[in-house]
């Protein structure tokens, strides 16, 4: 009997181990990643502080075409009083 209870305790002990040292790889892997999302990260700030500044320079953009499209109508509107001045600018020179 104390033969077999040795047996299944150096059994249990050798599975235990194995298990242990799994976790020990399994750990090992998680803390090299952790280092390299850490290293990852911080490689990538300056670029994701940079796609910020130019969403934000979109945003102005379109405030932009808003004025450039109303300075177009205002400029649309002295047409007529540049063709006036065109006209009597030629009849001068002839």
């Amino acid at each position: 009997m104390t033969t077999e209870i040795l047996m299944v305790w150096a059994i249990a002990l050798g599975v235990a181990l194995v298990v242990t040292l799994m976790d020990v790889y399994l750990l090992s892997r998680v803390v090299i990643l952790s280092r390299d999302i850490r290293t990852l990260t911080a490689v990538t700030l300056p670029a994701a502080v940079g796609i910020v500044h130019h969403t934000q320079a979109g945003e102005a953009l379109g405030s932009t075409v808003g004025l450039v499209q109303a300075l177009k109508d205002k400029t649309a509107a002295l047409d007529p009083l540049t063709q006036a001045v065109v006209r009597k600018l030629t009849g001068f020179g002839g």
